[in-house]
């Protein structure tokens, strides 16, 4: 075999360990909310500023009415990272009684999301009281900045009594400008 033929063949050899590479990497890269560049705005991932109203539990969440105790509404983040994970810090109770969300997401369709995410509850000595547990749909809106959404949740106690509630949210995406 001459160089010539060598560096011929090592050359086709190096090609097809490339495009194999290639494939291979393409194929193991994480997809984030499967938006394509025209509906690029319509991501969901970020920070988000989102104020919560609680409402009675029923068929439609989005008209029963607020619940008559506590702050209501009150504001809270929400940060949906790449990869389907979320983060939650909502202000409704003291920071000593209640732990972050943290939770998962997925993309509906165009414009809607789905989420889960829990917390736990703590009484005034620290001790672990009930675990929140929220489901939520929302909708991107105007220009992808803004979404609605509605969310039915679960406070159950250590016992395993469960409450249920809704909660309505319109949320503002949090940009540098």
């Amino acid at each position: 075999m001459t160089s010539k033929e060598f560096d011929m063949k090592g050359k086709t050899a190096m090609s097809c360990v490339a495009a194999i590479g290639f494939t291979l990497g393409a194929a193991t890269v994480p997809a984030s909310d499967g938006a394509d560049s025209r509906s690029a705005q319509y991501r969901l991932e970020g920070a988000w500023q989102v104020e919560v109203t609680v409402r009675v539990a029923g068929p439609d969440c989005a008209t029963a009415p607020p619940v008559p105790f506590g702050p209501n509404p009150f504001p809270s983040f929400n940060t949906f990272h790449a990869g389907g994970t979320m983060s939650e810090w909502g202000s409704r109770a003291p920071p000593a009684t209640r732990s972050s969300g943290h939770g998962t997401w997925e993309r509906l369709s165009a414009h809607r999301y789905g989420y889960r995410f829990m917390f736990h509850s703590f009484d005034g000595n620290g001790l672990l009281t009930a675990t929140m547990d929220f489901s939520t749909e929302l909708e991107l809106t105007g220009t992808g900045d803004t979404f609605e959404g509605v969310s039915r949740f679960v406070r159950t106690d250590l016992s395993g009594n469960a409450l249920n509630f809704c909660a309505t949210m319109a949320g503002q995406r949090i940009s540098l400008q």
